[in-house]
């Protein structure tokens, strides 16, 4: 088997912003999380920007799960400015809102629902990308993928390490300004790219490496950055480990939960990493008999007892989520699990259809996913 690593240059640590005063760029399309925006997050980075005499341009109407409708506006500014940088500041759904804009930019012509991973795509012929993360968490600032929803609410994951970012800028300063339910809600969803990296079946020892890291910091270190919101060491452990996470899960792929929240996600009123927590449980100890050896390399940190049995291993995930307030399944959550139940016959094909599907350590049966699915929704 022939593997691949990608990635982007990295720059981490506070101030790495500063790196855009050096990108040489003309004019910038400035793509803000709504929030960032009004908390003046994007001062600093566009202060950075045009320093160098360039000129920006600023796109701030991002949902927080964007749909392919959502894209056109930012998309037909950036035909008008003629941006040769995209530059993205903000959590996952604003890093995906920036890769869809750059494709729609750049490749007006491209029918995104039925791109593929071998598709050419040519983006830098028009401009290139950077991505700076304001919460910890999605890792799409490291990532070759990008999710959107139709709009009857099926999922459309873009796919091409075209999409890789030129440039991931990681300045721990930006998430310390978030909230708590967005800290915990982030680390999960980055602590659930590590795990599932960590099983997936297109693993590597390097992916490997990284998702045990990232395993091992966000375990131990998200409850003490409840405690310390604004100690700015434990923020940068925090905010390169998801990173990190987001690097093994780009390239060993994510599994079963995330087939499952990508699926769901357009359909149930949860943040996309509370969505996660909620599941997580419920699939490592699905996938547990598959990805025994790899679950087995958390022993330093879960306690060689816990990594010996399916209900001990995904005991520890259930408890990290009880400390930090994750409801144990989608009803507790407030979701109609009622509803979904009806519509299983409208959604459950999504699932399957997911990459992230076919990287799962253990392939479910129909009546094994249904199984599953009805655990998680309680």
């Amino acid at each position: 088997m022939i593997g691949f690593f990608t990635a982007p240059r990295i720059c981490l640590g506070p101030g790495s912003i500063e790196q855009l005063s050096s990108l040489g760029a003309r004019r910038t399309l400035l793509v803000v999380d709504p929030t960032v925006a009004e908390r003046g997050g994007d001062r600093r980075v566009r202060e950075e920007l045009l320093k160098e005499g360039g000129e920006v341009e600023s796109v701030r109407h991002v949902r927080i799960a964007p749909t392919l409708d959502s894209l056109e506006d930012g998309a037909r500014l950036a035909s008008d400015f003629g941006p040769d940088w995209i530059v993205a500041v903000g959590g996952g759904s604003t890093l995906d809102t920036s890769k869809g804009i750059w494709c729609r930019y750049a490749r007006p012509d491209l029918d995104l629902p039925h791109l593929t991973p071998l598709s050419e795509l040519r983006l830098r012929d028009r401009a290139r990308l950077v991505g700076i993360p304001t919460t910890s968490g999605s890792g799409s600032e490291v990532s070759w993928t990008a999710h959107f929803w139709e709009a009857n609410g099926h999922p459309v994951e873009l796919a091409s390490r075209e999409l890789v970012p030129d440039w991931a800028l990681l300045d721990p300063t930006l998430p310390a300004t978030m909230p708590p339910p967005v800290t915990v809600d982030s680390g999960l969803d980055a602590l659930a790219h590590a795990l599932e990296a960590l099983g997936s079946s297109w693993s590597t020892p390097m992916t490997d490496g990284l998702a045990r890291e990232a395993v091992h910091t966000l375990g131990a270190r998200l409850p003490e950055v409840l405690e310390h919101p604004d100690d700015l060491e434990l923020r940068g452990r925090i905010h390169y480990a998801a990173t990190m996470a987001g690097l093994s899960a780009s390239n060993a792929q994510t599994g079963l939960v995330h087939a499952l929240a990508h699926a769901l996600g357009g359909r149930v009123p949860l943040s996309h990493g509370r969505l996660v927590a909620v599941l997580l449980p419920h699939v490592l100890e699905f996938n547990f008999p598959a990805a025994r050896d790899a679950y087995g390399s958390l022993a330093p940190l879960v306690g060689p007892a816990t990594v010996q049995r399916a209900p001990a291993f995904a005991g520890w995930f259930r408890r990290l989520n009880e400390r930090l307030g994750v409801p144990p399944t989608l009803a507790a959550a407030g979701v109609d699990v009622g509803s979904l139940r009806a519509s299983m016959a409208d959604w459950l094909p999504d699932v399957r259809a997911s990459t992230s599907f076919g990287a799962n350590p253990r392939i479910p049966s129909a009546d094994e996913l249904t199984t599953l699915w009805n655990r998680a929704a309680g």
